[in-house]
């Protein structure tokens, strides 16, 4: 990989290449104050936080350019010999962006001090390029929110709404927008601490072409750099001190976060005399931890069970069903019979407390003036307990356990040119750099159930059970014998388990519920055992008790029950290698631009459903014992009565998990196991095998990168393995099914060139992405195996002499088809064919629908192709023939936009760009979805999706309106195509499937206007407002699975998103006092002296109004259980959601504090107070409704006359009315609440 990284950086200095992802330019121009002339060869120094970090000098036209510059505020230092220099204070660099600070320097007298001049934002922005907004460090701080995601959410083009908490950019779908942190590309959580974000920038439209895999829109998060002197600062927030159950404060949701934030110098270089003169080596560091009581605040909370009510059940969980004519049949939970008494509201949602720490590292080597170096680091670390509603109710304590672990490390190396004058003169080679960067980024992820981790066992452990069993007899007439003919359970026995003591509980009580226990007799010359509620495990079960590895039924199937374990075990482990380079040369007018990305991913999955490993081990012991063995037999005399009995016949169907459990018990081959009489303790996973957690397709587990039992994996195994490879026990062998990672390759390179032309400013690009996902993919997707074509009918003989009845092959018909006849094996006929995912019948005509050519068989029979490696009896069984390797995926996309400058007050911009993204979602290749794709009519991922594109148009205008604002207008259009889709393989071999396919398409259009107010007296504004349409086939992956699932054809029609928000307006406003000659609000005179009241105090706020997002009515209520289908009123998607405000407040107030002035150096210290309120106004926003009412709290089922009789069927309709009210009193449907916070920072 060195060798691979010094060979690119130096094809890149040949080439002159450019700059980093997320770099901006510093332009200008050097005049004399009084002549106007342009000094030539002027000393321009550029500084961040009082490092000097790059230089130049003008050229013959006094022209002088800085590149690569990362963002931040920097100062810029003019200076010529004979003139007095000049400082520009506050300079914003911007990503991708060019900056244009100019100076005019006089000669004469020169002061020691450079003239200090403070840098001045430009109202609109000349340079064209990428549409969208920047939102600086300063503005941040001031900012009511802490995240990317609200800072992204102020820009226009950028919206919430709609989107499940994602940014929808333009209308495009969430999973199009990717965050970059210093120019990483982001896997996981972009969370950081906010003192260490410099700046967020939006890229809403005109993507560069050195930015690529996005077809929505980029949020790139530029960190602070080190310092020349040491500073740092501190924050703490709080709403509320926890408590058990709520929190005690401002609010009721506990939200505490304490920050702090640290820079400066680590390492010096010294001059000859020994002292200091410039920073070697520089620290940025920053850190926070939250802790949130609730995650997700609620309007009114939530409801619970109360403690009596627990308790009570706790106590006496059953009672005896008993019916209206006194027969008892098992038991019934009294959960059922609850009264509203028995629940209470709760303001804050219990066990759903959330830790998180964050960090951000980097450390700046300062090599030299041409060069840089800079070591880089985030994490992210978060615990938490995962809400699920349908537990919230009685059930919270076992809500599920998260880990998360995300982190990212790089190192960047730059290297700048300097300039040869005569070269540069003569319209050669200036502002010539390169850089290159490595990075590695790894996002972990952990869910577990809090108490019993990985000892998967306990899971579903409910207690021991002893079964005793005897032998079953039927009288044989012929021989006067009792012949022997099966065996029977007689009685279980219970002892509860430690583990889950409130599902214990249950059994508990049913063992000693019933009077009645079993009983034996003879009839008929036949042993009879009574089916008492004790006599076997299946009536156990029946009555409404619990074996190992079964939970509770849901209560009314809404609530989950007191004490049932969540079923899930979930790792994933995500890891992303990438290296990029590039560099930039400026060739006359020319900025040339070129790049180089490459980009390696191993994505790692395990999970386990292990509360159902007990019903799997019950499953897979003594399934081969449980034959009677006629040639082994025994006879015995009871009296004068004659007994036949046999032994076990040992079968050959034994699985993997019986021997190796065999083997640790030391039992013998024929000896009944009781699973559910042994230790949880004394099993493992791993005594399963492969095929064993497989279960014929109703899977336990799901994997990738890790083996079946969650071990993780370093090599790759191949197809090959999945199908042949084993692992021996017990002189059998048994298949291991390996599944290695995804790893796909991305590999991109981009040319980009910016010229002036007639006053046009071009900024024109090509980009080159290269996708290959790296996996097998079906040869066919219509056929999982092997089959012929034509090409294969009309080339052998022996194949066409194998028919019957037709052979004929129309002449419209290619060989690449594939051929259908009329059965699976020995074919007589041929009956059609097909090209991709066109059919057509015998004749050659082009036909819909594929069943049609189902002629003996349920499905159309493919001619199948014999196997060449199929291990079985059975030459078509699925081997790692029917795969192929992913073919890669190449695309161009062309970039162009330009600006023209009308007037220095007025600049119109347009752009064209072509996008594309690499599938995001539903396409890791899964052997087990095709290996078990006949018993089971799941939804599969596809590995052969292909990347998705977009073709993006803006054209807008922006105006100076006076000193201290602009307006700007832009109209935008794109063009989605080939976006993923749930569809329909219909009349697929060995049955039809439902997978993913680049299907949809959509269009967006909008107009856009923006009002920018630099602060004027005490008020800074920035509004804007969009209108926008967002249609197409498809919101999300799967919007066709409903029609798909009614066995409907993959239609297509186009309607509006599930996020499109017809209007937007979002106004930031910051109104604030200065202090002292600067503060012009309100004084008070007390204690002789006259005091600014507000001095030093602001109140900035972020209103947000939308339109509502579309949903599709119903003309039926429907169950929220779901055993009822809507049914559509008007269009999809044809109904609105009511506008929705949000108004969000910081208010603030600064203090300086000085200190030392006893030891004769005063030191200060800034402390900033501050409330931050969010949902001022307390506005219940809707975010859902019922679709049959069009309200967020009715879905209207309960009072429909249609299910009347339904629900007065059920145990008790009116504690089933109950249970089901708060259910549908959805607090999620609702946006969030107000919540207060007050904060404390201060710096040092």
């Amino acid at each position: 990989m060195m060798r691979f990284a010094t060979f690119l950086g130096a094809v890149l200095m040949s080439f002159s290449a450019y700059a980093q992802v997320g770099a901006g330019t510093l332009k200008g121009r050097i005049n004399d104050f009084d002549s106007k002339d342009a000094l030539p060869f002027a000393s321009v120094i550029l500084f961040l936080n009082g490092n000097q970090v790059a230089g130049t000098n003008t050229d013959f036209d006094g022209d002088y350019t800085i590149k690569p510059i990362q963002p931040g505020t920097y100062d810029v230092l003019f200076s010529f010999v004979g003139y007095q220099s000049k400082k520009v204070t506050g300079v914003k660099i911007t990503a991708n962006k060019i900056q244009f600070v100019n100076a005019e320097l006089g000669a004469g007298v020169m002061m020691e001090e450079a003239e200090v001049v403070e840098y001045s934002v430009p109202l609109i922005d000349k340079d064209g390029g990428a549409s969208g907004g920047t939102v600086s460090r300063e503005d941040i701080d001031k900012l009511p929110g802490r995240s990317a995601t609200s800072i992204a959410a102020t820009v226009a083009g950028a919206s919430t709404a709609g989107t499940g908490g994602g940014v929808s950019i333009r209308g495009a779908r969430t999973s199009s927008t990717w965050y970059y942190i210093d120019g990483i590309k982001v896997r996981g959580s972009s969370a950081l601490p906010k003192s260490a974000i410099e700046e967020v920038q939006v890229v809403t439209g005109g993507i560069p072409a050195n930015i690529g895999d996005a077809t929505g829109g980029v949020i790139n998060i530029s960190l602070r750099n080190s310092s020349r002197k040491w500073f740092g600062g501190g924050e703490v927030i709080t709403s509320g001190l926890p408590t058990e159950t709520s929190a005690v404060g401002l609010d009721k949701f506990g939200y505490n976060l304490a920050e702090g934030s640290i820079s400066g110098p680590i390492a010096w270089r010294k001059n000859e005399k020994g002292e200091r003169t410039d920073p070697a080596l520089g620290l940025f560091l920053s850190g926070n931890y939250t802790y949130q009581k609730d995650t997700r605040p609620t309007f009114g909370g939530v409801y619970r069970m109360t403690d009596e009510a627990r308790e009570e059940i706790l106590a006496e969980p059953l009672r005896q069903n008993i019916s209206s004519s006194g027969d008892i049949n098992g038991a019934l939970f009294n959960a059922d019979f609850l009264t509203p008494d028995d629940f209470s509201r709760t303001p804050t949602r219990l066990n759903n407390a959330n830790n998180q720490a964050n960090l951000v590292a980097k450390i700046d080597v300062n090599t030299n003036e041409t060069t840089s170096l800079t070591f880089g680091a985030t994490a992210a670390f978060g615990q938490s307990n995962e809400f699920d509603r349908g537990r919230s109710l009685m059930n919270w304590e076992n809500n599920n356990s998260t880990t998360s672990l995300d982190w990212r490390g790089y190192v960047k190396f730059s290297q700048r040119f300097a300039d040869d004058e005569d070269n540069a003169s003569s319209g050669g080679l200036k502002n010539v750099f390169y850089s290159i960067m490595a990075d590695f980024s790894q996002s972990y992820f952990k869910r577990e159930d809090a108490s019993h981790g990985d000892d998967f066992f306990k899971y579903g452990h409910v207690g021991t059970f002893d079964v005793f069993q005897q032998n079953s007899y039927e009288y044989n007439d012929a021989t006067g014998r009792f012949v022997h003919n099966g065996w029977e359970d007689t009685l279980v026995t219970f002892q509860s388990s430690p583990f889950n003591p409130e599902l214990a509980a249950i059994n508990d009580q049913y063992f000693s519920l019933f009077d009645n226990g079993p009983s034996v007799s003879v009839q008929d010359g036949v042993f009879e055992v009574s089916s008492g509620p004790y006599a076997s495990l299946l009536n156990v079960q029946n009555g409404n008790a619990l074996l190992n590895g079964q939970s509770p039924n849901s209560t009314y199937g809404l609530w989950s029950y007191f004490g049932t374990q969540g079923n899930s075990y979930n790792i994933s482990n995500n890891s992303q290698f990438r290296v990029s380079a590039a560099g930039s040369a400026d060739i006359g007018d020319h900025a040339l631009q070129l790049g180089f990305e490459y980009e390696q991913r191993r994505d790692a999955f395990f999970s386990l459903g292990p509360v159902g490993l007990w019903t799997l081990a019950r499953l897979t012991t003594n399934s081969h014992i449980k034959e009677i063995d006629l040639a082994d037999s025994t006879i015995t005399n009871v009296g004068t009565e004659y007994y036949v009995t046999y032994d076990r016949l040992l079968g050959d169907n034994q699985f993997e998990f019986d021997a190796r459990l065999r083997d640790a018990l030391g039992a013998d081959d024929r000896e009944l196991i009781n699973i559910d009489a042994i230790d949880p303790e004394f099993f493992s996973l791993d005594m399963f095998g492969a095929d064993d957690l497989l279960n014929q397709g109703s899977n336990y587990v799901n994997y990738s990168g890790y083996d079946p039992y969650g071990n993780k994996m370093t090599g790759r195994p191949t197809i090959e393995d999945f199908f042949n490879e084993t692992r021996s026990f017990g002189g059998n062998e048994y298949n291991t099914r390996p599944i290695g990672a995804y790893e796909p390759i991305y590999i991109a390179g981009y040319i980009m060139d910016k010229f002036t032309f007639d006053d046009i400013i071009f900024n024109v690009g090509l980009r080159i992405d290269r996708f290959d996902a790296n996996q097998p993919v079906l040869k066919d997707p219509y056929v999982v195996g092997q089959s012929y074509t034509v090409g294969d009918v009309q080339g052998s003989a022996d194949l066409s002499d194998q028919l019957t009845g037709n052979a004929d092959i129309p002449d419209n018909i290619g060989e690449d088809y594939a051929v259908y006849v009329d059965a699976f094996e020995e074919p007589g006929s041929i009956v059609g064919f097909r090209d991709g995912d066109t059919w057509y019948n015998a004749l050659g005509t082009e036909i819909s629908d594929p069943d049609i050519l189902a002629v003996n068989t349920a499905y159309p029979a493919p001619w199948l192709k014999p196997n060449d490696n199929a291990n079985g009896d059975d030459s078509f069984e699925l081997t790692s023939e029917a795969f192929r390797d992913y073919d890669p995926a190449v695309n161009i996309m062309p970039r162009v936009s330009f600006s023209f400058n009308i007037s220095d007050e007025a600049v119109f911009f347009a752009h064209y760009d072509i996008l594309t993204q690499r599938p995001t979602s539903s396409n890791r290749f899964s052997p087990i979805d095709y290996l078990f794709l006949e018993s089971r009519n799941d939804l599969i991922s596809n590995p052969n999706l292909r990347p998705e594109k977009t073709i993006d148009y803006e054209l807008g205008f922006q105006q100076v309106l006076t000193k201290t604002s602009s307006l700007k207008i832009s109209a935008y259009y794109k063009e989605m195509r080939d976006m993923i889709q749930v569809r329909n393989f219909t009349g697929a071999y060995p049955r039809p499937y439902k997978a993913f396919g680049n299907l949809d398409f959509g269009t967006v259009k909008g107009f856009t206007v923006g009002y920018d107010m630099r602060r004027t007296g005490n008020v800074r504004l920035n509004a804007n407002y969009t209108l926008q349409f967002a249609d197409g086939t498809g919101s999300t992956t799967q919007t066709a699975l409903a029609l798909i699932n009614a066995g409907l054809p993959n239609l297509r029609s186009i309607n509006p998103f599930n996020y499109d928000q017809r209007h937007r307006i979002v106004a930031n406003v910051d109104y604030r006092y200065g202090s002292g000659e600067e503060y012009n609000g309100p004084v008070a005179n007390f204690g002789g002296k006259e005091h600014q009241l507000f001095a030093n105090t602001g109140l900035n706020f972020i209103a947000n109004l939308g339109s509502g997002t579309p949903y599709t009515a119903s003309t039926i209520a429907t169950p929220i259980t779901g055993e009822i289908s809507p049914s559509t009123e008007g269009s999809i998607n044809g109904s609105r959601l009511p506008w929705q405000f949000s108004l969000d407040a910081n208010l603030d107030r600064n203090f300086t504090i000085t200190y030392g002035r006893a030891k004769g150096e005063a030191k200060t210290t800034n402390l900033n107070v501050y409330l931050w309120v969010s949902n001022v106004l307390n506005t219940r926003n809707i975010n859902s409704v019922y679709r049959f009412t069009g309200v967020a709290d009715d879905d209207g089922y309960l009072a429909a006359a249609q299910y009347q009789p339904l629900i007065n069927s059920q145990n008790d309709p009116n504690a089933f009315r109950n249970y089901y009210s708060m259910f549908v009193d959805n607090p999620f449907n609702l946006g969030l609440p107000r919540t207060m916070r007050l904060g404390v920072k201060f710096d040092f």
